[in-house]
């Protein structure tokens, strides 16, 4: 990004650049990924509809799909508010232990052994088994279409974090809604990353950017839990139908 961005002559021509690079001088403005955006997005997200939902978020447990780039910022962010993350997957397995996972400890046994699996005490399953433990959060972070027909009746979590892209169908969505799952779709959990690129496009600083994710997402989702409640509609209709309104608006004032 740093090379695309110089040989166009713009810093604006791409996001995503290093943080030494500057729109305007002394203001540092590249905001590269490893600040968390997407999954400081996901758990404002979390916590802004886990208050909703009337769960006291210090006494939740959670579990997460995927310890990458979103995911293992996913954990670190839950345990800075208080969520007890008993849960971990990653392409090798599951790791499951009913007493938290400390963060910093999992990040150590992740980049030593490669994956999350070795993290002791815990108990090993198979990376599927995490959509169907008993937690209050599940949060898909890694992979698309995990939550399908095939296991959408296991999964026990109050809520559902979509942390990636399509983690669950529209129509699996609406079996969980029924069944009184809070499903908190990708198109407003995991806007951060979004969020972020036009802060960088901005020329904002990590700072500031992360000052703006939190509060879009706090309050759109806020905005999103009052539609949908109000319409008697899933979090993903609500959320496609103020955007289509704010558009709209935009273009006919």
């Amino acid at each position: 990004m740093a090379v695309f961005a110089k040989e166009s002559g713009s810093m604006k021509a791409a996001t995503g650049k290093p943080a030494h690079m500057c729109v305007k001088p002394g203001v540092k403005c590249g905001i590269p990924h490893e600040y968390g955006s997407t999954a400081l997005g996901v758990v404002q997200a979390t916590f802004t509809a886990a208050n909703y939902a009337g769960l006291d978020i210090e006494d939740t447990t959670a579990a997460v799909e995927g310890f990458g780039n979103v995911g293992s910022y996913a954990v670190e962010y839950l345990t800075q508010i208080g969520v007890k993350v008993v849960a971990v997957s990653d392409s090798k397995g599951c790791i499951y232990n009913l007493e938290g996972l400390k963060y910093e400890k999992l990040s150590e046994v992740k980049m030593e052994t490669r994956s999350a699996i070795n993290y002791r005490p815990g108990r090993v399953l198979d990376s599927k088994e995490i959509f169907g433990l008993p937690v209050d959060i599940l949060i898909p972070a890694a992979l698309s279409d995990v939550i399908t027909k095939d296991n959408v009746d296991l999964v026990k979590a109050k809520m559902v974090v979509e942390a990636t892209n399509i983690p669950v169908r529209p129509e699996m969505e609406e079996v969980l809604r029924k069944r009184g799952v809070l499903v908190v779709p990708d198109i407003l959990a995991n806007a951060g990353g979004v969020i972020s690129s036009h802060a960088g496009y901005r020329g904002y600083n990590p700072k500031q950017m992360l000052k703006l994710v939190q509060r879009k997402i706090r309050r759109n989702t806020g905005t999103v839990l009052e539609y949908a409640e109000e319409k008697n509609t899933g979090l993903r209709d609500a959320a496609v139908n103020i955007a289509k309104e704010r558009i709209l608006r935009a273009h006919h004032p």
